[in-house]
């Protein structure tokens, strides 16, 4: 399965970092230039979910998306500026001008790292000035830093990693010259990208099992234990558990009295299925007037998942408020409580779908459920079956669905599915990429 890295920034930096991309053949690369810092948040609304991973090409349009809650530093990273890129620009600058500087003024990197550099190369004669990124708030502020310095004398030359404050310092006559992440820097973040998002992929196809013992009431004889009474009970609890396992994609089985597993898998479970998870309980104890205890266990394999939530049961002790007790493939542990409040973020939908959509009878959820199902199975390519089972209607449902976003537009065809069975082959689709 290829790994799908979304590259965001400049024309210039763009085309920096495709030249780099091009040695990675099983990565599939999509580049996205912008020519202002604010358009970054038209391009993650638009395509945000279409990739695994997205390569930043500087630390200013990184920072931006993060701080406007664009995107998770979990889903993105930018190439690091070492001390060694800003000497390499500061040399390209001296032979340019056949002229050696002996006093510049930098942005964007640490003054730490900086002195190192200087000390490790004997080079203290060399006076720096700095801004680093930390204090920025804003690049006009960085322009009127720079311009300051070399207005008063105390820098000949300006170094900086923005590119609309080089083009403010271009149109001053001021000596700049524009750093940029080097070659190695690029293709190191490549491949770290590349690994988180296939570590991602395999984390959530990793094993799932939910227990759920219920505790009968220790009053009970052994009489009334085993009576209907009881059998009835332990089958309400079971039409519980079918519900939340169908809506997990999972399977439950009963392993004995008041003893059962939902099996499914990382990727199932999310926020929403643990505020589920907590009305379950509620409702086992509304219905049948007994205590359930829940211990979530992960695992490379069933076995060790199944262990896991065995240890789990182990470690729960009576709560007065109901509990979920997780414990990890690494063995750790985690106890997560009822919140009063829960939010759950849903896809965006980018402007030019919903212009689509407005065309379309359905609703806009439709088209965020698939968006966000497609990319959690990396499923570039899915039929009305995928369809039904993803946003839980009828096949002929999600026919209706396809159907309506294939006259907008919004998909196209991509081929047939031999389901290898009687009948007409199921027709496959695929996301209508935009220009």
């Amino acid at each position: 399965m290829k790994t799908k890295i979304g590259v965001i920034g400049p024309k210039d930096s763009v085309e920096q970092i495709m030249y780099v991309a091009e040695e990675f053949k099983q990565i599939t690369f999509y580049p996205f230039a912008y020519e202002k810092l604010s358009d970054v948040t038209d391009i993650l609304k638009e395509h945000r979910h279409e990739v695994d991973q997205w390569f930043f090409s500087g630390v200013l349009n990184h920072t931006y998306a993060i701080e406007n809650g664009l995107i998770t530093e979990e889903e993105s990273a930018y190439p690091p500026l070492h001390g060694s890129s800003f000497f390499g620009i500061l040399l390209e600058a001296q032979l340019t001008t056949n002229h050696v500087y002996r006093k510049v003024s930098i942005d964007t990197i640490a003054n730490e790292e900086f002195d190192k550099i200087l000390s490790y190369y004997q080079l203290d004669a060399l006076e720096y000035e700095n801004f680093p990124f930390e204090k920025v708030r804003h690049t006009d502020e960085l322009t009127a830093f720079h311009s300051q310095l070399y207005e008063q004398g105390k820098t000949e030359v300006v170094i900086t990693s923005i590119k609309a404050v080089y083009k403010e310092l271009k149109k001053k006559n001021i000596p700049v010259f524009r750093v940029t992440p080097s070659y190695l820097s690029i293709k190191m973040l490549i491949q770290f990208l590349e690994e988180r998002a296939q570590s991602k992929h395999f984390r959530n196809s990793q094993v799932a099992i939910i227990g759920c013992r219920v505790e009968m009431n220790a009053s009970h004889s052994e009489e009334n234990y085993y009576s209907f009474k009881t059998k009835y009970q332990e089958l309400d609890v079971r039409r519980q558990l079918l519900s939340f396992a169908e809506k997990t994609n999972g399977s439950v089985m009963q392993l004995g009295d008041g003893l059962f597993f939902i099996f499914t898998t990382r990727g199932e479970l999310s926020e929403e299925s643990e505020a589920d998870l907590f009305t379950l309980i509620e409702d086992i104890r509304l219905q049948t007037s007994l205590t359930a205890r829940v211990s979530i266990g992960f695992g490379e394999t069933v076995s060790q998942a199944e262990n896991h939530v065995r240890i789990g049961f182990r470690h729960i002790k009576e709560e007065k408020e109901p509990l979920l007790l997780i414990v990890d493939e690494d063995q750790s542990i985690s106890l997560k409580q009822q919140q009063k409040t829960l939010s759950y973020h849903t896809t965006e939908i980018g402007h030019s779908l919903q212009n689509k959509m407005k065309e379309a009878n359905l609703s806009p959820g439709v088209i965020s459920k698939l968006l966000a199902y497609s990319k959690q199975y990396h499923r570039d390519h899915f039929s009305s079956q995928d369809l039904s089972r993803w946003l839980k209607s009828t096949e002929r449902n999600g026919r209706r669905i396809l159907t309506e976003l294939e006259r907008v537009h919004i998909v196209e065809q991509a081929g047939e599915r031999q389901s290898g069975e009687r009948g007409r082959p199921r027709k496959v689709y695929r996301f209508v990429k935009e220009e």
